[in-house]
């Protein structure tokens, strides 16, 4: 009874088209023809995603943590934030990617989360991308509670020295095909910790790494948008 008493007083809850646009939240950080190339914003760059090529300023998206300090700091004008959150990235080629996950995964797909050292930043995203309002079942997408019920594994925080023989027992308790989700700068090459003592190995050293979602932390939407373009269904 309190369900359908729900239901009558907010009505539906999850938004129709999880993957809209929203001009608030940050994005591909680009860097205009204007750039002169002054190097300012490569020393205010806390993750060291930005170098000069060819004279001007590069972000490597998969690094950026999307301060935004790089554009406090460019008195050109030269750097902004685009807003454009569909940055997830395949890693591998397209006809391997089909053969190992396509076929077997059309419909369907189940994950298990492994945070390896994070803020908890992203898996407060990974929750909010189940809520009511994103809904991500709808899209035949679902967590487990143990790695040897899921296809893949989504990896979050950079690998620290406690959580890397824990990570390695997670991918090797999956079957085949062993999908795995680097999710956030931390997972990609450490983010801001990389040169900690405490962190290892980069996740793609220690385990093969299929799709990389970029951010710090990546909205729910990012999340959404990746997990849709590794089964080919965007």
């Amino acid at each position: 009874m309190r369900f359908i008493y729900d239901r009558i007083k907010y009505g539906k809850e999850s938004v129709k088209d999880p993957l809209y646009l929203n001009e608030s939240s940050y994005g591909r950080i680009e860097v205009k023809d204007v750039c002169s190339g002054c190097g300012k914003c490569i020393p205010e760059c806390l993750a060291g995603a930005i170098k000069l090529e060819n004279g001007k300023a590069r972000v490597d998206e998969k690094s950026c943590i999307y301060c935004g300090r790089c554009i406090d700091i460019c008195g050109q004008g030269a750097i902004s934030n685009s807003h454009e959150y569909r940055l997830a990235d395949l890693e591998l080629a397209g006809n391997d990617l089909k053969k190992k996950i396509y076929k077997k995964f059309k419909r369907s797909l189940v994950l298990r989360s492994v945070d390896t050292g994070s803020c908890n930043a992203c898996m407060l995203e990974l929750s909010a991308m189940s809520n009511n309002y994103y809904s991500l079942t709808r899209y035949g997408i679902d967590f487990a509670a143990s790695p040897r019920h899921a296809d893949g594994i989504v990896v979050t925080g950079p690998v620290t020295i406690n959580m890397k023989e824990a990570l390695i027992k997670a991918y090797e308790a999956m079957a085949e095909p062993k999908i795995v989700i680097a999710v956030g700068a931390c997972a990609h090459d450490g983010g801001i910790f990389k040169d900690s003592y405490g962190v290892v190995n980069i996740l793609s050293e220690i385990i093969p790494v299929d799709l990389t979602i970029p951010g710090c932390p990546p909205s729910p939407q990012a999340l959404i948008y990746g997990l849709l373009k590794l089964l080919d269904r965007v």
